[in-house]
C-alpha cells in the first residue's frame, strides 16, 4: 500500500525544495561574497522557495488529515515505530518553525519577504536587536532538520536493504512489486 498520490507529489517537491534551501542557505552564510549579485539572487530564491514550501506544508497537512497513511510493516520493532513517528512529527513541525523564523528575521531586520517578485505583507515588527538571535535559531533549526531528514533517509534505506521491508516503495511512483 502507498501514500496517496498528492502526498507523494508534495513529499518529493518539498524534499527538493529543502535540498535547495540547505545548499543556498549554506552558500549565503559561508561561500558567496556579501552584497554580491549572486548573494542577492540566492536570497531572492531562498525566500521565494521558503514561501512555496510553507504553502506546500499547509497543503501536505491537509492531505495527511484527509488521507490515511499506509501502515508500517508489522515486522518493524516498537522502538523503530516510535522513532519513525517522532521523525515524521519533526519533519512537519521543524519546517513550520524554520520558515516562520526566516520570515521573522527578514521583517525584524527591516526587510519585506518577496515571493517570486510579489511583495508579501510585513508580519513581524522591526526589532533589529533580536535579529541575531532569530537568525541563529533559524540556522541551527535548519541544521537540526537536515539531521532529522538524513536519519529519515537512512532509516528508509536500512529497512529496504537490511531488513527487507520496502518502506521506500510507499512513497515512490513506479509500479509496485
Amino acid at each position: 500500500m502507498r501514500y496517496a498520490l498528492p502526498a507523494r507529489l508534495i513529499h518529493w517537491l518539498m524534499a527538493r525544495g529543502f535540498l535547495f534551501m540547505w545548499v543556498s542557505g549554506f552558500m549565503i552564510g559561508n561561500v558567496v561574497a556579501e552584497d554580491s549579485d549572486l548573494e542577492k539572487l540566492l536570497f531572492y530564491l531562498h525566500f521565494s522557495i521558503a514561501v512555496t514550501l510553507g504553502a506546500l506544508l499547509v497543503l501536505r497537512i491537509a492531505v495527511r488529515l484527509t488521507h490515511r497513511a499506509p501502515p508500517l510493516p508489522t515486522e518493524i520493532r516498537p522502538i523503530e515505530r516510535t522513532g519513525a513517528h517522532l521523525a515524521h512529527a519533526a519533519l512537519y513541525a521543524l519546517p513550520a518553525v524554520i520558515i516562520t523564523l526566516g520570515w521573522c528575521s527578514s521583517n525584524i531586520g527591516g526587510h519585506l519577504v518577496h515571493w517570486f517578485g510579489i511583495e508579501l505583507p510585513k508580519v513581524f515588527p522591526d526589532a533589529e536587536e533580536f535579529d541575531g538571535l532569530v537568525e541563529g535559531l533559524h540556522m541551527w533549526l535548519a541544521y537540526a532538520m537536515l539531521a532529522v531528514a538524513l536519519a529519515h533517509i537512512a532509516g528508509a534505506f536500512k529497512h529496504r536493504w537490511i531488513d527487507g521491508h520496502d518502506v521506500i516503495e510507499r512513497m515512490t511512483f513506479g509500479r509496485q512489486r
